[in-house]
């Protein structure tokens, strides 16, 4: 069975305890989720009632007093199953290779010198203002004491990761100057929405500002989990 980012982790915050949609939204946000995962409110009670139909979850409704009855969702015994497996594999697995950046970098020569300079200058800005991001949410979460143990793994990995990867990029485009003198006053015509690395800085900072950084951190490549044993 396939699952997305969002109904793993629902599926993960209700395996905790019996929990209804309103309480997953505020778990989400005082977790420091909201950084990791693209969801909204609604989006948690699509996830809810799916999870439900494929007998995952349970819900029963319980009244409120005046109001309206609020509907409580229980993890069943094939959910933690799936659950279990998933995680599991998500943890066993290494990053897939040859997709994305890495499929980029294998077919560098379709591109002319100065071009991939300006390219890797541009992913370079973009992604120091990232891990800024990411290092801020973190003190966040330590200062408000959002440190347990799943916080504590998830930030550090995220900024270990992304430090690597820049120490990598100052690397391989310092290289890539000496194998092409000129590379950075070249002024050749690019083929997509490219700019200058100062520029760059400049986008790549409005971006930051517009969306979660759920949406910087590339995400592991899902494996089907087994289904539990009986």
């Amino acid at each position: 069975m396939m699952m997305t980012d969002a109904e793993l982790s629902i599926l993960s915050l209700v395996a905790e305890g019996p929990r209804y949609g309103y309480e997953l939204q505020q778990i989400i946000d005082e977790r420091g989720l909201r950084e990791w995962l693209t969801i909204g409110f609604s989006s948690i009670y699509y996830i809810l009632n799916k999870l439900e139909q494929q007998s995952l979850l349970t819900g029963t409704l319980y009244p409120e007093g005046r109001g309206p009855a609020r509907k409580v969702y229980e993890i069943t015994e094939a959910g933690r199953g799936i659950l279990q497996t998933a995680i599991a594999e998500l943890l066993r697995e290494p990053r897939s290779l040859g997709s994305g950046f890495e499929l980029g970098l294998a077919n560098l020569a379709a591109l002319k010198p100065a071009h991939v300079y300006r390219v890797l200058r541009h992913h370079q800005a973009d992604l120091k203002i990232r891990l800024d991001a990411i290092k801020l949410a973190w003190q966040r979460h330590q200062d408000e004491n959002h440190s347990g143990d799943h916080i504590h793994a998830l930030y550090t990995h995220s900024i270990a990761m992304m430090q690597a990867e820049l120490e990598w990029m100052n690397g391989f485009l310092n290289d890539w100057k000496e194998r092409y003198p000129g590379v950075e006053q070249r002024s050749e015509p690019d083929t997509g929405p490219l700019t200058d690395p100062n520029r760059a800085v400049t986008q790549a900072n409005r971006q930051t500002v517009s969306t979660d950084p759920a949406k910087m951190i590339q995400r592991l490549k899902r494996i089907p989990p087994k289904p539990p044993e009986g």
